[in-house]
């Protein structure tokens, strides 16, 4: 069969012949028949970087031009062995570099494929939810509110049906979809018979034929354009890769300091040429974006290991940042299994009993009945295995709407629209209305928001009162309540909206959604972070109030306002009121993204809970979106972290591991740069004082590649151990203050000291071949041993078990191994031109590892116990790092 043609300009009969399918559908035979032949539904993915581009990749870093620079100028000399050390280290960094970045490239396209699109598809007459990708040409599929359309189709029959083709067309405005043969030459925009793949449906619902999928649809081809966009780097990537480059530009001049000092001391030139790039290669911390990619990969991998999927590597950086969040109820908080507990008629609410328990168990009377026919007619619920047993039944459509059908079921009532589905609405709900709306032979039947309902209908003033405040008491009780109403229709008569009005209020069915049993302590983990839990909800006062006392909360009504007060505010109004509040109820996704922006613009770092599509602008809008894994499509697209099993307790667990990796950034960070000045402070310091010069050009390259990375690389698999939380907008920034003073702190202070120990050396009138192997030895050595004291900022290294890290212990233990066999293979110390150490000098260089520890520790415990006088030190700013 070949693709069908213009399709929007025959009859729908004719589409139905030239695709070779009928109203019921495809077989699965035919389905997967052609599914061979097509192809998936699948469009061209964005272009990945070749393994051979990663690869060049690895050339772009300062510290490569360093060390070829150096290799080229040993070469030049005939230095063979020095050349081949240094053409090894250059090996070794781009591999590992290589290594990490190829898996990080993929961490996100594996993680991508946990999120399913789904569709809703007519095969031999029974309707199914599928995979999208599994979508052929002459697939019928049904298309409703708040889905993305998964296929190029023809529309056979709709309702209401408008769709936002922006993404197609440009066009700002939803269109209203039409039947209607259209002229051959029509232009996409002005195809309104087709449900073009990509775009969304924003109101209504329709049934359609698959005529286009994957690349062949219009989407498709200009997704084959955009993939040959190139990528930018993420904000943390280039914040990094300007600190490299930053600290590259200032360790040049450092060297051509160190280059002038040596030659006008008489120095050879070549050899200090040689020696000042290698203080170079010291002095950039070329581990520093390896271990980065690193930890951003592997959080995001052990998050999706908790049901939460991350859509964008750096949101997993941004999690552990959160400052508050602002959550829904429903599915979240709540099970989402909205239960059908009671049915109540008008007269039933204004009776002096006043009856407002459950009562869907009992006997029903007629009227109770009716209301739950009435109901029926307003779901959008259908049934997969109409042929099986009653009991076995699967229905697809949401809970609460599946729970009303399983209400009459057990009640004995028809559900032939169901069954044969066949729709009766005329108006699908939506969150602007918050209503909506079906045929019943001479009247309309609306269902939705009981308060909505009965603004509009033509009750008395008394009842209404007496309505109202039937409603808030059952909300109260944490029931969600929707209302059923009814008006007038005449024959042939076109439905209009402006019509609801004047409603005959008929009665209520009350829901109940219990709270997931491990919700309270999630947020109280949450809490315990220093991160302020607010609840955002669409349901009534009552309702909200009701679940905050089961989550243990304890609200005021000052801490309390609804959508309606929240309107009458100006933004700054809105700003100044937001800090005191717990609970917004009854609001709308656009009151959601003016709350998530005040907040915003009050320096909170925000994340934020939605499902619906008036809930993606404010997803997208947050620092965090978060979306439920049952949400629709455009929210998961609009979200940074989507929850697979709809549970908060997944929030939790992901803010878990964001804080992990906030840490072990700041972790890596203050080692690596903390070490990064030693080589200049020592070499500087040796050219002024006219001392002889402490280490060659290969030994610095040897600890700096080949012992103090490892360790590094090691601290993406580190545990956090800081408990304490961090407090005002500290909790926001990788570069905090505390960062900064530690990083600069024991930089200078560490670098000092191993000077003090080379001059010290020399004082006690060793042989200068002994002393520079005592000082090579220490300063290879204190750099792995200060890692078990940075496994914590905060804490002191008394207070945990340091050796939990087994990634770590094995990366000290490798280097320890290349320490000992460089120091005691004759081979390897003729190469770094190294002499015996004396045993009788060993107790002392474990004298010096243990000062260096007293160092770090006391460096934090002053941090801690003095930073108010800490914090009165003149700020060194690293805004241009900041990830946001």
């Amino acid at each position: 069969m070949n693709i069908l043609k213009q399709p929007w300009a025959i009859k729908t009969e004719e589409v139905i012949v030239g695709l070779q399918t009928t109203n019921k559908g495809l077989s699965e035979e035919e389905a997967l028949a052609r599914l061979k032949q097509y192809g998936s539904n699948t469009f061209h993915s964005r272009e990945k970087k070749s393994v051979f581009m990663i690869f060049l990749k690895q050339f772009s870093s300062p510290l490569i031009f360093l060390l070829i620079g150096a290799s080229v100028l040993s070469l030049i000399l005939g230095e063979w062995i020095d050349t081949g050390v240094i053409l090894f280290a250059v090996l070794i960094n781009i591999s590992v570099g290589f290594y990490h970045e190829y898996n990080a490239e993929s961490t996100l396209s594996k993680l991508s494929t946990y999120i399913k699109d789904r569709a809703r598809v007519i095969r031999s007459g029974k309707e199914e939810e599928i995979d999208s990708s599994l979508l052929v040409p002459g697939d019928i599929i049904k298309i409703s509110y708040g889905t993305r359309i998964p296929a190029d189709a023809r529309i056979l029959t709709l309702n209401n049906l408008r769709v936002d083709e922006a993404i197609l067309t440009g066009e700002s405005l939803p269109i209203e979809k039409k039947e209607e043969v259209i002229e051959l030459t029509s232009a996409i925009a002005d195809q309104k018979n087709i449900a073009h793949a990509g775009t969304l449906v924003v109101e209504g619902y329709a049934t359609a034929i698959v005529f286009a999928t994957g690349n062949n649809t219009e989407i498709g081809k200009i997704a084959g354009i955009v993939s040959k966009i190139n990528r930018t780097e993420t904000p943390l990537q280039r914040g990094v890769s300007k600190l490299a480059w930053f600290i590259f530009i200032i360790v040049m001049f450092i060297v051509v300091i160190i280059l002038v000092l040596g030659i006008t001391r008489g120095e050879p030139l070549v050899p200090m040429l040689l020696l000042s790039s290698a203080v170079a290669v010291g002095a950039v911390p070329e581990a520093l974006p390896i271990v980065l990619t690193m930890i951003l990969a592997i959080g995001a991998m052990r998050i999706a290991s908790k049901k939460g999927i991350i859509r964008k590597l750096t949101a997993a950086e941004t999690l552990g940042s959160t400052t508050i969040i602002l959550t829904d109820k429903t599915g979240t908080l709540t099970l989402a299994d909205m239960q059908l507990k009671g049915l109540h008629t008008v007269s039933s609410v204004l009776s002096t009993e006043n009856k407002t328990g459950d009562n869907i168990n009992q006997h029903l009377s007629s009227e109770q009945k009716k209301l739950l026919e009435y109901a029926i007619l307003n779901t959008d619920v259908s049934v997969e295995n109409p042929q099986a047993e009653e009991k076995n039944w699967n229905f697809r459509g949401r809970p609460f709407e599946v729970n009303i059908v399983k209400s009459a079921i057990l009640h004995h009532l028809p559900i032939d629209n169901v069954i044969q589905n066949s729709s009766m609405v005329v108006l699908p709900f939506n969150s602007t209305n918050k209503f909506s709306v079906s045929e019943n032979g001479d009247k309309y039947v609306v269902m939705g928001a009981p308060d909505i309902l009965l603004k509009k209908s033509k009750i008395s003033k008394e009842d209404y009162l007496e309505v109202e405040k039937w409603i808030e008491e059952t909300s109260r009780g944490g029931k969600r309540i929707i209302g059923l109403a009814s008006f007038s229709r005449k024959e042939s008569e076109t439905f209009d909206i402006s019509k609801v009005e004047n409603l005959e209020f008929l009665g209520m069915l009350t829901f109940y959604d219990p709270i997931r049993p491990e919700v309270p302590q999630a947020i109280k983990n949450i809490e315990s972070h220093g991160m302020k839990m607010v609840l955002v909800t669409g349901d009534l006062v009552g309702t909200a109030l009701a679940v905050s006392k089961e989550l243990g909360w304890e609200v005021n009504e000052e801490q309390v306002i609804t959508g309606n007060e929240l309107r009458v505010l100006s933004e700054e109004e809105l700003v100044a009121l937001v800090p005191k509040i717990k609970i917004f109820a009854r609001v709308t996704p656009e009151d959601k993204l003016r709350i998530g922006k005040a907040y915003q613009s009050l320096g909170e770092i925000v994340a934020m809970t939605g499902d619906g599509v008036n809930d993606a602008p404010a997803l997208k809008a947050m620092d965090i979106g978060i979306s439920l894994g049952s949400g629709s499509d455009v929210a998961k697209a609009a979200a940074d972290l989507v929850l697979l099993d709809d549970n908060f307790e997944t929030i939790s667990l992901a803010i878990d591991e964001g804080r992990k990796i906030l840490s072990n950034i700041r972790k890596s960070f203050v080692y690596l740069m903390s070490n990064s000045l030693d080589e200049v402070f020592v070499i500087g310091g040796s050219l002024l004082l006219a001392l002889p010069l402490p280490i060659t050009a290969l030994q610095i390259i040897w600890v700096n590649l080949f012992t103090g990375s490892l360790p590094a690389l090691a601290f993406a698999f580190e545990e956090n151990t800081d408990k304490e939380k961090y407090v005002g907008h500290d909790l926001g920034l990788i570069f905090t203050k505390e960062v900064k003073i530690l990083t600069f702190g024991i930089g200078v202070l560490s670098s000092l000291f191993l000077f003090l120990l080379y001059y010290f050396l020399l004082k006690t009138g060793l042989e200068i071949s002994v002393a520079r192997s005592i000082f090579f030895v220490c300063f290879s050595s204190y750099i792995l041993v200060i890692t078990f004291s940075f496994r914590s900022l905060r804490r002191s290294i008394l207070s945990y078990n340091p050796f939990t890290n087994k990634k770590l212990n094995i990366a000290i233990l490798i280097s320890i191994f290349l320490l000992f066999f460089t120091m005691t293979v004759p081979f390897m110390r003729n190469i770094f031109e190294i002499a015996p150490l004396p045993l009788s000098w060993i107790p002392f260089i474990l004298l010096w590892l243990i000062l260096n520890i007293v160092l770090v520790e006391g460096a934090k415990y002053m941090m801690h116990t003095h930073g108010h006088l800490l914090h009165k030190l003149p700020h060194f700013n690293f805004s241009f790092l900041k990830n946001k």
